[in-house]
Order: C-alpha cells, then structure tokens, then sequence
C-alpha cells in the first residue's frame, strides 16, 4: 500500500492551480472543470475539486472551519525555503511562519493556500547549524 492522491476542495481552482504553480505543479483538467489533477516528483497526485463538485457528489457536505491537514513540501536546501517562500508571499498568499532555523534540524515555514490548508516547506539544516 502507499498514498497515491491527496485531494483538496477549493472554493477558487484557479486561485488554487496558481498557488500550487509556485511549488512546480501543473494541473490538467479531469472529466471537466471541477476536477484538477497534477503529480508530484515523488508521484503523489494533489487534486483539486471545487465545492460545487463536492456538493454534487456529498450532499450533506458542509466547508470545514480551521486547518485538519498539513501539506509538508521538503525543499533540497534551506536557501530553497526561504526563496520558495518569497515566491509564495510576493504572490500575495497568506504567510503563518516566517522562515526558520528550527530545533529539530530543519529550516522551517508556514504558508496558507487559498482555501487556509497549512502548507509546510522545510528543508534538512547542514550539520551543526541549529
């Protein structure tokens, strides 16, 4: 067994495609409109399903309040997550943790997607920087 696709519902697909762009991905459309697909590198898909989509397919659904996912996207260095993390804020998205050297050895941020997912990026510290 192994996670194949996470799946994120979103009130604005193109806000979200755009936000999800800056970390390399490029949707395709799936049947329609409403569905989103794009890979990873490491093959994990992230799917983007807009609540009409939802609604159509779960009735009784009702938009989550709050965070219940995190989004962790390892970066190959800590120069990487602080220039991926301008990328995302200089394109107006929603900054939670500036960048950081964290104690348990990585270099640390927080960002919101559109629909207030937390999105982690974080990248192993070289030896002996924390």
């Amino acid at each position: 067994m192994h996670l194949d696709a996470v799946g994120i519902i979103s009130r604005d697909i193109s806000q979200s495609r755009a936000f999800y762009a800056l970390f390399g991905l490029t949707f395709q459309a799936i049947g329609g409109t409403d569905h989103w697909e794009a890979t990873t590198p490491s093959g994990v898909r992230i799917m983007l399903d807009s609540v009409a989509l939802m609604k159509k397919l779960h009735p009784e659904w009702v938009e989550p309040t709050g965070c219940g996912m995190t989004l962790c996207f390892k970066q190959e260095s800590p120069e990487q997550v602080d220039a991926l993390f301008a990328r995302i804020t200089d394109a107006g998205f929603k900054e939670i943790t500036r960048p950081w050297d964290a104690f348990w050895g990585q270099r640390y941020a927080t960002v919101h997607d559109p629909d207030g997912n937390q999105i982690d990026l974080f990248a192993t510290l070289p030896e002996g920087s924390e």
